[in-house]
């Protein structure tokens, strides 16, 4: 597919600390997975004149009226936006969310993401997993089921509803706000989430960018794409 008629996916970047130095960065395996989706892949970047890897969120001042314009014109560029995994929880993370969700610009959240997509309602309900899985384990591609809600989207886009998923995140959302369950792993956690009401607003706790070889990850990728090939 030409880039010319692909919809523009737009990443946000995460904070990362290389050496001393300090990176706004995407991980490689999401833009791999839009691409391949026929998706074309820009990254987002957070307005604020700080050091993110350094502060946590409450060290950092609140977005001022300019620094949410310029986040808006930003999306503004996009067809959708991929809300990846990460381990801090930004303002700018929250207000890129809420943005998506009042405009219904297709979102598709990752791990971090779907926890945000579920705590956007200023909710922060995050707990530690505490389970008979071991939920973070990396660079394992089979760590547990997940079930799906056979009256869900997201069984629908798949096609399963049932299907083996890697896993690497602390913390499960209990909490969701407005969003319904999609998808629970064997052990009860909730695993995916999704927004009846929009067009794509859907939140998956496990690593889909890195199963691109399995079905379920495929579909949800290309579904997600063709959501955001409709605003284009």
């Amino acid at each position: 597919m030409e880039n010319s008629k692909r919809p523009i996916i737009g990443i946000i970047a995460r904070p990362y600390n290389k050496d001393g130095i300090n990176l706004l960065a995407v991980v490689e395996d999401y833009r791999k997975a839009v691409i391949l989706s026929g998706g074309n892949p820009i990254v987002v970047l957070p307005p604020q004149i700080v050091e993110y890897d350094t502060l946590s969120a409450k060290d950092i001042a609140p977005l001022t009226d300019l620094e949410k314009n310029l986040i808006i014109n930003q999306i503004k560029l996009c067809d959708g936006i991929l809300m990846p995994g990460g381990t801090r929880r930004y303002e700018y993370d929250r207000f890129i969310t809420n943005y998506c969700l009042e405009e219904d610009i297709p979102l598709l959240g990752i791990c971090l993401g779907m926890q945000l997509l579920a705590t956007h309602l200023n909710r922060d309900t995050l707990e530690l997993t505490n389970s008979s899985i071991n939920h973070s384990q990396n660079g394992i591609d089979n760590v547990h089921m997940v079930t799906l809600d056979k009256h869900s989207k997201l069984f629908n886009i798949v096609g399963q509803d049932s299907f083996s998923v890697n896993s690497r995140h602390q913390y499960k959302v209990t909490d969701i706000g407005d969003f319904s369950v999609a998808g629970y792993s064997s052990d009860g956690i909730i695993e995916a989430i999704e927004h009846k009401d929009k067009t794509f607003a859907i939140g998956v706790q496990w690593h889909p960018e890195n199963l691109m070889n399995t079905d379920p990850s495929k579909k949800l990728f290309m579904n997600f794409i063709k959501s955001c090939r409709g605003r284009n």
